[in-house]
């Protein structure tokens, strides 16, 4: 768990670093160039057919035979009835 928090500081600082305040964020505008300055490109995992359903990601591990990751986050919106 130790290493899981130094590597979530690591990032930060990088981003942090990497990416010095250029002007105000005060448009969409603005902040879609900022993102799009710092946000890196052809990553892995953005190439991953993510399911929302539990059920759904299940039936495609099995059917290809590849593990499952589930990424877990309690707090859901009120009145929120997805899968």
């Amino acid at each position: 768990m130790r290493i899981l928090g130094f590597l979530v500081l690591c990032a930060l600082i990088h981003v942090l670093h990497a990416a010095p305040a250029k002007g105000p964020l005060d448009t969409p505008a603005a902040i879609f160039n900022r993102i799009k300055s710092i946000r890196a490109d052809n990553v892995s995992w953005r190439k991953i057919a993510w399911k929302s359903c539990l059920l759904e990601g299940l039936a495609e591990a099995q059917r290809t035979g590849k593990p499952l990751m589930i990424w877990c986050y309690i707090d859901r919106p009120v009145g929120d009835t997805r899968c």
